[in-house]
This record gives structure tokens, C-alpha cells and sequence, in this order.
């Protein structure tokens, strides 16, 4: 994936988002010049950052041994999808900011499938791993089933032997960066937030995928 053209790509955007550009401007323009696919403007969308904004996001990761005791805020539909992505042996990409995300364009389409227990099953072991206080998942009201996969969380949850909740919610971002730490990589919450927590770069450490790092190129 990260042929010669991407990588002129990648160097073109982090030269124009240094020097102040607007993301979704510097991104449009670096696209169309290369004439990039989707999944390349979409690697270049969610992963490519600033060194100010690198700085910023990479101050805010948390070590494992410091959840231990607080309350975590989890972006359910963020993180389930990168963790199903791992789980599936498909692309996911250690961005400049150090954050592990996935390329599925999915956003309000998600829908629940064969992978997702497993992959809930996975975030819910780590969590429990990590011994925070309480977790609390935010699944966006807006996507189908949702209602029926906060259900489905509760019950791993009680299962596990787990102290949280999962709830639907509208403006899910704005819910979990209230959190102690909170869990997601989306760029928003991310500068919301006090402290971040990456659970699909803990799965990384159990699970082989396709890892793709980008900070290196």
C-alpha cells in the first residue's frame, strides 16, 4: 500500500498541515494531485498529522498501568470497528500520532455481524486487564441496532465480571471525553480530552494483523 506515490503524498500533506493549511482543503488538494483512490485518501484523511498535533495527541496516551483505579469512557462504534478490522487480519495503520486506526469508511453504516462479539469480547478482556474503576461504552443512537449492541455490552460486561455500562447516546464524542480517560481515536475527542486510551494498540499486542506504520515513513 505504501508505494512511492503514497509516500510523496504523505510528505506533501504533513509539509502543508506544518504550515498552518486547513486539513480538509491540504487533504483535497494532495488527493487530487496523486488522483488517489479512496482508501489512499482515506489513510491520508485519519492518519496524517501535523507536528504540533502530533506532539499534542502523543502527550495525551496513556501507559497500560495508568488506567488502573479511573473511570474510562469508551467510543464504542470507533473502537469496535478498528478491533474488528484487527480481528479480521485487515489493514489497520499506526498513524503519526501514534494511534492505531482502522480504513473502513464505515461511520453511520455500521452493521452487526459475525465479527462483532468477538471483537467486543476482545475490548472487554483488555479493559478488565487494565482494572479501571468503571467503563462506560457510547454507542451513537443514530446507527441501527444500537440499542441492541449496548444491550449486548451490558450483558459481556455483568458476564466478564466487569464494573460498567454501555448506553446509546446522541453527540457520543462529547460523552466520552468527559471521562477520566477516554477511548478513541477520532481526532475531536482526542483534543477534548485529558488523557486517551488506545484499546485497539493493546489488542495489537495479542493479535498479528496487518500493521501498516505510517510514522515511519
Amino acid at each position: 500500500m505504501l508505494n512511492e506515490e503514497i509516500k510523496s503524498a504523505v510528505h506533501d500533506l504533513r509539509y502543508l498541515l506544518n504550515r498552518g493549511y486547513p486539513r480538509d482543503s491540504a487533504v483535497e488538494f494532495v488527493s487530487d494531485h496523486y488522483l488517489l483512490e479512496l482508501e489512499r485518501r482515506h489513510l491520508l484523511t485519519r492518519c496524517v498529522f501535523s507536528k504540533e498535533e502530533i506532539r499534542d495527541h502523543r502527550s495525551r496516551l496513556l501507559n497500560r498501568n495508568e488506567v488502573d483505579g479511573k473511570e474510562v469512557g469508551v467510543d464504542g462504534y470507533n473502537v469496535l470497528i478498528t478491533v474488528e478490522s484487527i480481528l479480521n487480519g485487515e489493514k489497520v495503520i499506526r498513524c503519526d500520532d501514534g494511534f492505531i486506526r482502522d480504513l473502513q469508511a464505515i461511520f453511520g453504516k455500521y452493521e452487526m455481524s459475525d465479527s462483532t462479539e468477538p471483537a467486543l469480547t476482545e475490548i472487554l478482556r483488555i479493559m478488565k486487564d487494565l482494572d479501571p474503576e468503571k467503563v462506560v461504552m457510547f454507542f451513537d443512537e443514530q446507527v441501527s441496532k444500537s440499542g441492541e449492541l449496548a444491550g449486548l455490552t451490558r450483558r459481556k460486561l455483568e458476564d466478564i465480571g466487569l464494573e460498567g455500562d454501555a448506553k446509546t447516546a446522541k453527540g457520543t464524542d462529547a460523552k466520552v471525553w468527559k471521562y477520566e480517560i477516554s477511548a478513541s481515536s477520532d481526532r475531536v475527542v482526542i483534543e477534548r480530552s485529558e488523557k486517551m486510551l488506545d484499546i485497539p494498540a493493546e489488542v495489537l499486542d495479542v493479535k498479528r494483523t496487518r500493521l501498516i506504520d505510517i510514522s515511519r515513513v
